[in-house]
């Protein structure tokens, strides 16, 4: 069992699709924070500031834990695009290898 198969198009397909999607969600989550932030203020207003300040705090907690999510899925996309370098360089070094004599 040391037969290793790597369709890079796919591994490929799979680090673009995970830079994207960290993209897209760093942007979903700014711009959740701003929205919600503004319709929340807009609606307790000089009432309810105890809420929207404990409310501020959640919504910072969100924005970080979002931010991490796409912190990791971009590093998931470097990893796939380092590990398939990695085995093209040590494909190319092995293909070396063979040949006439």
């Amino acid at each position: 069992m040391n037969h290793v198969t790597v369709v890079t198009g796919a591994v490929e397909s799979f680090a673009a699709s995970a830079a994207a999607l960290s993209a897209a969600t760093a942007a979903a989550g700014t711009a959740d924070a701003a929205v919600q932030t503004a319709v929340m203020t807009g609606a307790f207003g000089l009432i309810g500031q105890e809420f929207l300040a404990a409310f501020a705090l959640a919504q910072a907690n969100h924005l970080a834990s979002v931010a991490a999510l796409a912190v990791v899925q971009s590093a998931t996309a470097g990893a796939a695009t380092a590990g398939l370098a990695a085995l093209h360089g040590s494909d190319a070094a092995a293909a070396s290898g063979i040949g006439p004599a």
